[in-house]
This record gives structure tokens, C-alpha cells and sequence, in this order.
């Protein structure tokens, strides 16, 4: 790290030069990422004006940013100063979550400017909105672009749409659950129905879902990944535990409707990863090896 282009940065900081104390600090971040520059350099594009910027590198630091009151409101301003409304609402909630006493005011402001974009962007949040409601229209490899810039909405605007892509027979199942996982990160505590993994639909509440992986079934599976390949097979290891994050989103919130054996499971992806065919299944064997290959089918569809 130079110090002379610290030094220089922080001189223009203090001298209220925001767009060079921005780019020098955002130099001498490139090359020492700690959380004392990543705040300074917030701080400098925020007074710049590049407030999506800012959300950006302050995300790189999210549970920190969490953690104080002052540092929460830094990404709290910046997120509302970039329209990031769901964002917004996410983190507060997250911290909701940890008993954090800051929050009645970070409410409000949600909630003015929210209001303040309703009156002077309605157009663009209609388009916005219109174009999450067509979710499915797009290529799967399309929909994130779309998802991201459904972060702009407010919150019921995301919400009317949420509750229409979350019975779209026509989404891809993953985009189904990052809405569904939006809400819960929302706290929402409305139900809400969920054309699930099966194309059943299922009564939620979002507030009341577990996070991804924590659940009985998900422990057991990283439980028998260690047992049959920890210790004898590290790249194996590596691979299924890459692999198994994505099975549990496709089967989110109930994995254990599809699971019903932890062992047969993984020796199922076991047997996928290394090319050979399982044998003499059970009926229930069988059933699981059957959805592992529909999980496949959609990864195909990623691209």
C-alpha cells in the first residue's frame, strides 16, 4: 500500500475534494482491503454523489456494516440515495434480527423515501414493475438482470409482483425461490402460496422459513458428505459440496419431501460425479435418483 497516495487521499477528504479522495482511495483499497479504507472510501463516494458505487463496496463488508449504528446508517444512505429500496429493507430487517435499537428511524426513512420515489419516478417503477411481472418471458440468463433491478421497487410494488412469479408456472424454479427468499428476508409475514420443486403449490410464510441449508436434512447431507468422502477424497469432497448448495435451493423450504435418506443421496451424487450408473435401488432410491437428474435438467436450463 502507498502511504504517500493514503495520505493524499485522506487530504482530500478532509478538503472536501470527494471525486479525488474517491478515486485515490479507491487506488489504495485495490491493494489493502480492510474495513478501515472500505469505510473512508464509502464515505468519499457518498459525498461524491456515485451512490450505487458506494453500496457496492460497502457490501463487500455487509456484517460489518451491521454491526454499528453509525456504519448502518452510511449503507443505509447510500442504498436509499440509489434506490435500492428492497436492500434497504433487508438489511434493516436483518439487523431486526440481532435486536439492533437503531431501527425505528431507519423505518421512517425507508418509508419518506419510498414515498418520495412513488411521487417523482412513478413511470420507471411501473416499468420496473411490469418487467418483474414477466419474469418468465426471459431467458433464465436474463431473469437475474431483471431480479436485480427489482431491488428498486418498493416494497409493495415488490410485493403485488412477488406474490404473482411466486405461482408462475413458467419461472425458472431458482428465480422462484430468490422471491421467496426475498420475502423472508423481508420478514414478510403474510401467506403466500409457492408452486414448489413437485409443481405443487404450497401455503408459506415467509417469515417463518428457515434459512437455506439449516434445516434437519441439509445438516445431514453435509454430514454425509464428511463421512463418505471428507476424509478419503478431497476434490470429491469439494465437488459435492459445490454441488449440494444449489440441490438444496431447487428443494427449498422442504427438502425433506425429496430427501428421505441422507446416505442414498449422496451416494447418488457420488455416482454422478464419478460417470457410473447406481444399481439395485429401492423404490425410494429410485425416486431420489430421478429427481438428482430433474435438478440436472434445469441446471441446463441456466444457460
Amino acid at each position: 500500500m502507498s502511504t504517500t497516495t493514503l495520505a493524499q487521499a485522506q487530504s482530500a477528504l478532509e478538503a472536501g475534494q470527494w471525486s479525488l479522495a474517491a478515486s485515490l482511495f479507491e487506488t489504495v483499497y485495490q491493494t489493502n482491503q480492510t474495513l478501515a479504507l472500505n469505510l473512508q472510501l464509502v464515505t468519499a463516494l457518498k459525498a461524491d454523489q456515485k451512490y450505487t458505487l458506494a453500496s457496492s463496496y460497502a457490501a463487500e463488508f455487509e456484517t460489518d456494516y451491521l454491526a454499528t449504528a453509525d456504519r448502518f446508517k452510511l449503507y443505509l444512505t447510500v442504498l436509499l440515495a440509489s434506490h435500492q429500496f428492497i436492500k434497504a429493507r433487508l438489511i434493516t430487517e436483518a439487523c431486526r434480527q440481532t435486536s439492533a435499537n437503531w431501527l425505528a428511524e431507519a423505518d421512517q426513512q425507508i418509508r419518506t423515501a419510498e414515498q418520495a420515489a412513488e411521487q417523482t419516478m412513478q413511470q420507471t417503477l411501473t416499468t420496473t414493475m411490469r418487467q418483474f411481472y414477466h419474469l418468465s418471458d426471459q431467458p433464465v440468463a436474463a431473469q437475474a438482470e431483471r431480479l436485480a433491478a427489482a431491488q428498486h421497487l418498493t416494497v409493495a410494488k415488490y410485493l403485488t409482483a412477488a406474490k404473482f412469479l411466486l405461482v408462475d408456472p413458467f419461472l425458472h424454479q431458482l428465480s422462484r425461490v430468490e422471491v421467496l427468499y426475498t420475502l423472508r428476508g423481508l420478514g414478510t409475514t403474510d401467506a403466500v402460496q409457492f408452486l414448489w420443486f413437485d409443481q405443487t403449490e404450497q401455503t408459506v410464510v415467509p417469515a417463518e422459513l428457515p434459512v437455506i441449508g439449516s434445516d434437519r436434512v441439509s445438516q445431514q447431507l453435509q454430514a454425509e458428505i464428511q463421512r463418505q468422502a471428507g476424509q478419503v477424497d478431497a476434490t470429491l469432497a469439494a465437488g459435492l459440496q459445490a454441488e449440494l448448495p444449489l440441490q438444496l435451493m431447487y428443494l427449498y423450504p422442504t427438502p425433506a419431501k425429496i430427501v428421505t435418506d441422507a446416505k442414498i443421496w449422496i451416494n447418488l451424487l457420488i455416482a454422478t460425479q464419478r460417470g457410473s450408473i447406481p444399481r439395485h435401488l429401492t423404490v425410494a432410491g429410485q425416486k431420489m435418483a430421478e429427481n438428482q437428474a430433474k435438478i440436472r435438467e434445469f441446471n441446463e436450463n441456466l444457460v
